[in-house]
């Protein structure tokens, strides 16, 4: 999974679109319903005083005031019917100008406003539910207002991609959410192998049964040879400008594709989605907009119990970097840790566990978690969120627990935002993020994912635990798209070996874990690429580069990992070992892998 991408304004950029510009708006808000007939009334009589010399030469009397007419019939439907009407004439001679208006009709707009917010330490915003109605006046305000900014500030395409991302209406989840339950704790916990095995096992029980009452269509690996086909074809297409039939592709891959289906149906709903975005020139602002769909940490734990049922792949990189955690840390009373990528820290609770049982007493263990910020009004609350779940763990088994939450750019990360001790055991836990740091090979060593490395360097952790998605994708359109079409349909026929179509769960995975880099590959280009993936070995010859110096792997953690996947997992998962690498795949193909390395700066 990737994590979220933050697209926050520069000071100078923010103080400028927030100043006079909302303040005129919010003015004009006010005024528009109490000074608007006061104007309307100024332009009427100056009209009249225009228009009756001419009614005088041509002897005819100066008509009365059609709103006077409707007003007058109106009031005499009733005649006990009263208006009371606000004195404003002692205001009016003091203030004769729009401006005085303005200030006062702000200030007693701010007083009125102030009684209808909620208390904030309850705000709970939904982003379908909580909608503003507006009349169709204020409408017209906001987007001339929208369009003034567009006008000012959108002066390129990343602009105009930058404002449809604020535009975006994102949920802003309450900060009562439930950090703990009971299934998180027997997802997360070394409980007895026996409730996993039972949950493996129930599935594939599920599994089973849906593949016996499936009937195996016998034309089904031709139309999956067709949809492939027309896949590359529209691809093609695009890539020459050849936007009538590529459009014609589209349709046809519609018709075929559906997001129940199977795999590669699904896949192709996905692909299809990045291929009409890149046609339609919208690529980077299709993709800023899936990664600024918030997803609340109820669905997320639901779709990663899914997958630690159906898949060993997470529990296994969980197991293996604790244990190799904990075969480094010996017997320090202190150990740093410094999580890149720390998301919902869902690898921390069974280390946390290991560690209150260690001979000796638990040591006093603290976390530094950084990860990216997220979009919306609370861009750190997602990893304030983590930081109370570990520490509601470390208080159950009675760890001593320290927790320092970064939300911030990874390439932007110095040294002193670690605020290491010399007294501290460090590790450096990176765990399939770092294929989200950009990579510009024109800059060589300078580039933001060695500078990253250097400072991991800098750290003298004594375990730099790295985990990474084995997969590289060209930068060549047609050939990228390719190699897209190759990996994940391999992983999505793995979701559709495992687990069932109709699970919720499946499509939050499809549609939250792999979509976003889907899209990201297929529509957009040059910068707009942010997830750049590399191989194992192509990771090894970097960290070699670095200054890091490979770790032997534990045989008897190994061991303990293939147990793992021993243990009621369907055949087809593999692990293996390759050059210090621990290797998980499916099916003869490498999707994981993890590495461990020493600092070698002293």
């Amino acid at each position: 999974m990737y994590p979220n991408s933050n697209f926050a304004l520069n000071p100078q950029e923010k103080g400028e679109i927030l100043s006079d510009p909302t303040f005129n708006y919010i003015s004009r808000c006010l005024l528009e319903e109490d000074v608007e007939e006061d104007i309307s009334d100024y332009e009427g009589a100056a009209l009249k005083n225009m228009e009756k010399p001419f009614y005088d030469i041509l002897g005819e009397k100066y008509p009365p005031s059609q709103d006077s007419k409707l007003l007058s019939s109106q009031l005499n439907l009733n005649p006990n019917f009263t208006i009371s009407i606000p004195n404003f004439s002692d205001t009016l001679k003091q203030h004769t100008t729009i401006e005085s208006l303005i200030d006062i009709e702000f200030q007693r707009g701010v007083e009125e406003g102030m009684k209808l917010l909620p208390n904030l330490n309850k705000l709970s915003i939904d982003g379908e539910g909580s909608k503003i109605s507006l009349d169709a006046r204020k409408k017209r305000h906001n987007d001339s207002l929208e369009f003034k900014l567009i006008e000012d500030k959108a002066s390129n395409l990343s602009d105009l991609n930058l404002l449809e991302v604020r535009n975006c209406k994102i949920p802003v989840f309450s900060c009562e959410e439930t950090i703990r339950d009971e299934m998180l704790d027997k997802s997360l916990l070394n409980h007895e192998d026996s409730y996993a095995r039972k949950e493996i096992l129930s599935l594939r029980g599920i599994m089973e049964l849906k593949e016996k009452s499936c009937i195996k269509n016998q034309n089904q690996d031709d139309h999956h040879t067709n949809l492939r086909a027309l896949l590359i074809s529209c691809a093609e297409a695009i890539s020459m400008d050849n936007n009538t039939i590529a459009g014609e592709l589209l349709n046809e891959i519609r018709m075929q594709a559906s997001p129940t289906g199977d795999g590669i149906q699904r896949l192709a709903c996905i692909l299809a989605d990045g291929l009409e975005a890149r046609l339609a020139g919208s690529g980077s602002a299709t993709y800023h907009r899936l990664v600024t769909r918030q997803l609340s940490t109820a669905d997320f734990l639901n779709a990663f119990h899914v997958c630690i049922r159906a898949s060993p792949m997470i529990r296994v990189s969980y197991h293996f970097a604790n244990m190799s955690i904990l075969n480094a840390a010996g017997t320090a009373s202190k150990i740093h840790i410094v999580d890149i990528g720390i998301s919902y820290g869902f690898q921390w609770p069974s280390l946390i566990q290991a560690l209150a049982k260690r001979k000796g007493g638990p040591p006093n263990l603290r976390i530094t978690g950084i990860d990216w910020p997220q979009p919306g009004f609370r861009p750190a609350e997602r990893i304030k969120e983590t930081g109370r779940r570990l520490e509601a763990y470390a208080q159950e088994f009675k760890v001593p627990f320290e927790y320092q939450g970064t939300a911030t750019q990874w390439e932007s990360i110095c040294i002193a935002d670690l605020s290491i001790n010399n007294d501290e055991l460090r590790i450096v836990n990176s765990m399939y993020g770092l294929s989200r740091v950009r990579d510009e090979p024109l800059l060589g060593i300078n580039s933001p994912r060695n500078q990253l490395l250097k400072l991991i360097q800098e750290t003298k952790a004594k375990v730099f635990v790295q985990g990474i998605f084995n997969v590289s994708f060209s930068p060549f359109f047609i050939t990228r798209v390719r190699k897209v079409l190759l990996h994940y349909s391999k992983l999505f026929d793995m979701l559709d070996t495992l687990v069932p179509r109709d699970y919720k769960s499946r499509e939050l995975i499809e549609r939250t874990f792999y979509s976003p880099c889907i899209i990201n590959q297929i529509a957009c280009e040059g910068s707009e690429l942010v997830v750049r993936p590399e191989t194992y070995k192509q990771w090894h010859k970097r960290d070699l580069q670095a200054g890091f110096q490979p770790l032997p792997v534990d045989p008897s953690v190994v061991e303990e990992c293939q147990n793992i996947v021993r243990n009621g997992y369907t055949e087809g998962f593999y692990i293996e070992i390759d050059n210090h690498c621990l290797l998980q795949g499916w099916k003869g193909s490498i999707n994981y892998a993890i590495s461990l390395w020493k600092s070698q700066v002293e």
